[in-house]
């Protein structure tokens, strides 16, 4: 399918960046004084400067560095995942609602409530008890199993609970769809002792991007959406975007993008510096149907967006970029999603995707899909 690489937004287009040559930058993260530290009166980590918000805000919800794994109820569920499998493959009676959740974790691996309701359940709220009775029996049957995260850094927002296949789930995704899970896409809950559960981080980089694709679902725009598909360059080896995802504008036009996603964490200057390289290189090695339109580059707070923008400019010059942060997604979708750096004012400002909000007039995906049949030849037709 041909991926049209311009398209036009109410926004003015960015100029052409610099090359690397061209830029000078002081490329020092903005250092946070202890008194900008909105945990100073509990006791942190000591390498908390490292990671805080240049402004000072508390981190966002997927996005604690020191956040780590604790499986809720790990004891539900038990062996009756595989009797449930069992039972399921002898009479043939999968639910589509079951289908439905195995197939969306077996490709997003974990998604909270939320993200759920709007994938499997687009006309149930995320409270109505027929959704929330049907993970708790998915629960209970083993099918998948629940965790939060714990840190030592409190605030009195509610951590939601997140979902993601158990073993028996994963034997029924790769008997229903051909598909062998990696190990890291199922789960076996345990309790762990008090902060010694896995550091959430890999987590927090799918749920950021599941925000995103959930939206997409809802807005009925996303065509295709793959996490970190393998891309051949030119000079015979591969890259991998951490998500990259088609949408439909109007009908014949199609948009590509790239999804990337920087958090705080150790070292994560250099190696943001690093990624942003490497996926600057990959561009340039790739065919120009093969190119995203823009890079979405998705931060834990606006005040990290100059510094972030800065690097943009010096490591991938070719890309045009469009920042969002966790709070922003999670807000949904709208006009104030979006946010374009302006390098010479020295200033960010909203930039909205027209064919990213729900009133969008043109073909939406179900239309498009649609238009799709099936036209097979009977095993009785001469």
């Amino acid at each position: 399918m041909s991926q049209l690489l311009r398209f036009e937004e109410q926004e003015q287009e960015a100029s052409l960046l610099p090359s690397k040559a061209a830029v000078s930058l002081d490329l020092t993260p903005p250092v946070v004084s202890p008194e900008n530290n909105p945990y100073a009166q509990l006791s942190c980590p000591s390498d908390i400067y490292d990671y805080l918000l240049p402004d000072g805000t508390p981190f966002g919800l997927f996005s604690d560095p020191y956040g780590t794994m604790v499986y809720y109820e790990p004891t539900v569920g038990g062996r009756n995942g595989m009797y449930w499998l069992d039972d399921r493959l002898a009479d043939h009676s999968f639910t589509e609602r079951e289908i439905k959740l195995l197939e969306f974790l077996s490709d997003h691996r974990v998604a909270t409530r939320n993200q759920i309701q709007r994938v499997v359940f687009p006309d149930n709220h995320p409270t109505d008890k027929v959704f929330v009775n049907f993970l708790k029996k998915c629960r209970q049957r083993g099918i998948i199993c629940a965790f939060s995260w714990t840190s030592p850094i409190q605030d009195d927002r509610k951590k939601p609970l997140v979902y993601g296949l158990t073993r028996a789930g994963a034997d029924a995704v790769n008997i229903l769809f051909h598909k062998k899970l990696r190990e890291d896409f199922w789960f076996h809950p345990i309790v762990f002792s008090h902060g010694r559960g896995p550091n959430m981080n890999t987590f927090f980089l799918d749920l950021v991007a599941n925000e995103l694709y959930a939206e997409l679902i809802r807005i009925d725009r996303l065509i295709a959406w793959q996490r970190r598909p393998q891309l051949r360059l030119s000079n015979s080896t591969f890259f991998y975007p951490a998500a990259s995802f088609e949408v439909i504008k109007e009908a014949g036009s199609f948009k590509l993008f790239w999804l990337e996603t920087i958090r705080p964490g150790q070292d994560w200057v250099n190696r943001t510096k690093k990624r942003f390289q490497q996926i600057q290189d990959a561009f340039e090695l790739l065919q120009e149907y093969q190119r995203p339109v823009r890079l979405i580059a998705v931060v834990d707070g606006e005040s990290r967006i100059p510094f972030i923008a800065k690097l943009a400019e010096l490591y991938m010059p070719h890309l045009e970029v469009r920042f969002t942060t966790d709070e922003r997604l999670l807000q949904g979708l709208s006009k104030e999603t979006f946010i374009q750096w302006i390098k010479d004012e020295e200033k960010y400002k909203v930039s909205s995707i027209p064919f990213f909000q729900a009133d969008h007039t043109g073909m939406t995906a179900s239309e498009y899909f649609s238009q799709q049949s099936l036209n097979v030849e009977d095993e009785f037709d001469e």
